[in-house]
C-alpha cells in the first residue's frame, strides 16, 4: 500500500514538473524576437509605421517611443528614417504583415 502512495506521488510530481516546462518554453517562443530587413518604402509618422520593402514583399513596422533607433549601429532618431534607405528592423510579429519593432537600424545608401 505505502509504494502504491509513493508511486502516484511521484507520478504527480512528474506531470507537473513536465507542464512547468512546457509553459516556460511557450514564454520563450512568445517573447522570441526576429529580424526584418529591406529597403525603407514609406513613412507614416502619425500612424507610427514604416513600410519596408524587400523585391515585391512589403512589411509594416510598427515603432513606438520605445523603439531604440540607430544608424549604422550609432545612436539615431526617427530623421534618419529615410524613404530610399536600408533598413534592420528587430522585434515581434504581430500580425502576418505587422511587426512591433523594438529596435531599428537605418544604413545608408
Amino acid at each position: 500500500m505505502h509504494m502504491k502512495v509513493v508511486i502516484s506521488l511521484l507520478c504527480l510530481l512528474l506531470v507537473s514538473l513536465a507542464g512547468i516546462a512546457r509553459t516556460e518554453d511557450q514564454k520563450k517562443t512568445a517573447t522570441k524576437e526576429e529580424r526584418l530587413s529591406g529597403t525603407v518604402h514609406m513613412i507614416d509618422k502619425d500612424a507610427s509605421t514604416i513600410i519596408i520593402r524587400k523585391g515585391a514583399d512589403r512589411r509594416t513596422v510598427i515603432y513606438t517611443a520605445d523603439t531604440k533607433i540607430t544608424i549604422q549601429n550609432k545612436p539615431g532618431s526617427l530623421d534618419d528614417v529615410i524613404v530610399g534607405r536600408r533598413a534592420t528592423c528587430i522585434g515581434t510579429l504581430k500580425e502576418k504583415t505587422q511587426f512591433v519593432a523594438t529596435r531599428v537600424d537605418v544604413r545608408t545608401k
